[in-house]
């Protein structure tokens, strides 16, 4: 949105680029090398509570329908960009009258068209400059991404960048930008399939013709691309740490994770005795918990609230619990993170302890 109207459409496209990339690798950098983090161990642990005071583990497997639904997700992206590639095939092979677009290092142009050279020149340009690899770029990214409004306005900026950088060289071989904004506007071209170049597309026509008719941006104007290196390298920061020794405490060998005296078994009975479904309305209360080095409960917080009469017995129980036996990490201990979730409800059934 700040470099948009800008016309330096070549430096538009690296940072288009560029910042896709930042953003999905990003998530797989560690700078936690640069900061110093109090260590500390995450364990998560769901519970039930119903009315008549019992209590059960929650597996999160069986609660994992997020993920389920974004593979459906994935997979039906998948077998949409298939087909598009497929409609490309049918295309390139048996073009329409009319037709002008490009995709990869194939141009299809009808030899009848009367601006035959100008459109030319147009597909010219995605043709040398890979348009085509920005596109299925974005695409196999947005298989991944599916899910999230941000990729395909992402998309279609991209192919307008494209458009814009085609329009101005081929532009030169029009009389004047006015009678080339005219042929955009009044030839009757075969919108190209899906995920080629097409000098004709609707959607971006206006835009087109807008910026045909934009004045050149100055060249000191590029100081707004220098202010986005700071912002980049914040996002990097603040985004690539994970604190040191931090995990599920399962996948670690050398951490052993704070546990209740006779374990979880034992903390759900001491829950189910000691608690009481003190309001009517159902839900799940997430409290988090450290679990100190001498065993002690402290920091006991809601992160997710149902009522404050539930809250308020979710914290008693907890933070009147026995000591735990402390986190271990290479053979020291240390301070433990827990989330409990306890999930209120008003059945009477019977529930397994799994």
């Amino acid at each position: 949105m700040f470099l948009k109207h800008e016309t330096f459409f070549v430096l538009n496209r690296i940072y288009l680029l560029t910042v896709v990339f930042i953003a999905v690798l990003v998530p797989f950098l560690d700078l936690s090398a640069l900061i110093v983090i109090p260590r500390t161990e995450l364990i998560v642990a769901t519970l039930s509570a119903v009315s008549t005071e019992q209590f059960m583990p929650v597996d999160a497997q069986q609660l994992n329908v997020l993920a389920m639904t974004y593979w459906v997700g994935v997979g039906v992206s998948s077998a949409l960009l298939l087909n598009k590639l497929y409609r490309i095939k049918r295309k390139l092979r048996s073009p329409l009258k009319g037709a002008a677009f490009s995709f990869w290092k194939t141009k299809v142009i009808d030899p009848e068209l009367s601006c035959r050279e100008t459109v030319a020149a147009h597909e010219d340009v995605h043709v040398k400059q890979l348009h085509t690899l920005d596109i299925l770029l974005i695409e196999v990214i947005a298989l991944f991404f599916w899910f999230n409004p941000v990729i395909y306005c992402y998309r279609r900026n991209l192919k307008a960048l494209h458009e814009y950088l085609a329009d101005e060289y081929a532009v030169n071989f029009a009389d004047s930008r006015k009678q080339y904004a005219k042929l955009l506007l009044l030839q009757a071209f075969k919108a190209g399939p899906a995920l080629s170049n097409s000098f004709h597309t609707s959607t971006l026509l206006e835009s087109r013709i807008r910026m045909l008719q934009q004045e050149k941006s100055k060249r000191s104007r590029i100081w707004k691309y220098a202010c986005c290196i700071p912002l980049i390298v914040a996002l990097c920061l603040f985004c690539s740490f994970s604190v040191p020794g931090f995990s599920s405490g399962i996948s670690n060998p050398a951490f052993k994770a704070a546990e209740f005296p006779g374990g979880f078994e034992a903390f759900s009975k001491y829950l189910a005795r000691a608690a009481k479904k003190v309001s009517a309305k159902n839900g799940k209360v997430m409290v988090s918990f450290v679990v100190e080095t001498d065993g002690e409960i402290t920091n006991a917080r809601i992160e997710n609230s149902v009522d404050a009469a539930s809250d308020q017995e979710s914290l008693r129980v907890i933070r009147l619990s026995p000591k735990w036996t402390p986190a271990v990490l290479n053979g020291t201990k240390v301070r433990s993170s827990y989330q409990i979730g306890v999930n209120y409800m008003s059945d009477n059934k019977a529930f397994n302890v799994k």
